[in-house]
Parts: structure tokens; C-alpha cells; sequence
């Protein structure tokens, strides 16, 4: 008789909590995906939006940046936000724009620290479907961060339970 702990009942349980380790995936997966797809886009303008004036190392325009799937326009206007009501141009030449962070090719000095900036962005803007799927998404995830670790843990506890007990409780003969 084989006194070996047998391994052979394990194999079904193993497999069953992989494929639905699998399903839960794909199918968070496929909630994100409709989730992405879903946002309405909407194009929306910001006018005078102060920030530091760009730099060589560059800065990030604010508003864009923070919108939800957010993807900036190029800059339209940049003005100097110590003059008179802010209304002077700034030239756009040494500007050079990577979606929402702008860089300066030279240090300005003759500028303050703060200019104004104006430029289109468009975003994906929430709607029900969209809302609706986050709720699930962020269910789902919460339940997986909390007690997903907590059922591995005994699962994998059970299964050295009946290894030891299959080695240490076989018939002897």
C-alpha cells in the first residue's frame, strides 16, 4: 500500500479554482473594456487657466490632464497674467506640446512666474452605463482585495490538511 499522501483528488479542485480565477479576470476585463467604451465624449474649451510659465523639464495643464480620459488640444493662447487684465500674447514659437504637458525651449526671465493658458481638450464624460459599470467594477474589486486573500489562504491551508492526512491516515495492512 502506498502510504504517499494522494494527490489525485486534488487535481479537480485545483483546476475548478483556476478556471475561476480565470473567469473573474476576463470578465473584469471585459467590465473595463465596456466601461472605456462607453463614455460619451465631450469637447469643452478652458480659457485662462493660470499655471507656471512652461519650462525646459515642462509643466502640465491642469484641467485636461485631471478630466476623465482626458486629451488636451494644443495650447491656442498663452498670456502673461501680470499685465493689464492679462491681455498680452505671449509667442507660441518656442513652445513644443506632448498631449497635456507643455515645454519651453529656453528658460523665459522676462516673464512671471505665472501665465495664462487657453486650449481645447476632449474627455469621456460619465453616463449611466458608465457609472453603472464602475459601481460593479469597483463591488468586484473591493470583494477581491478583501476576502480573495482570506479564501486563498484556506483553500491552501485544506489542501495541506489532506496531504498530511492522506499520508499520516492511509489503511495499514
Amino acid at each position: 500500500m502506498n502510504k504517499k499522501g494522494q494527490l489525485s483528488g486534488l487535481s479537480a479542485t485545483v483546476t475548478a479554482l483556476i478556471l475561476l480565477g480565470m473567469l473573474i479576470g476576463v470578465g473584469l476585463l471585459i467590465l473595463v473594456a465596456f466601461q472605456n467604451g462607453n463614455y460619451t465624449s465631450t469637447a469643452v474649451a478652458v480659457v485662462n487657466e493660470t499655471l507656471a510659465k512652461p519650462t525646459t523639464a515642462g509643466i502640465t495643464l491642469a484641467t485636461g490632464a485631471a478630466a476623465n480620459q482626458g486629451v488636451c488640444g494644443a495650447v491656442t493662447v498663452i498670456l502673461n497674467s501680470t499685465a493689464a487684465a492679462g491681455q498680452i500674447p505671449i509667442a507660441l514659437g518656442n513652445i513644443t506640446q506632448s498631449g497635456c504637458v507643455i515645454k519651453n525651449a529656453t528658460d523665459w526671465t522676462d516673464y512671471t512666474a505665472t501665465v495664462r493658458y487657453s486650449y481645447p481638450y476632449t474627455y469621456g464624460a460619465s453616463n449611466s452605463v458608465t457609472t453603472g459599470i464602475g459601481y460593479a467594477n469597483t463591488s468586484i474589486s473591493t470583494l477581491a482585495q478583501t476576502w480573495l486573500p482570506i479564501i486563498v489562504i484556506v483553500l491552501c491551508a485544506a489542501i495541506i490538511l489532506g496531504i498530511i492526512g492522506g499520508a499520516f491516515g492511509g489503511k495499514k495492512k
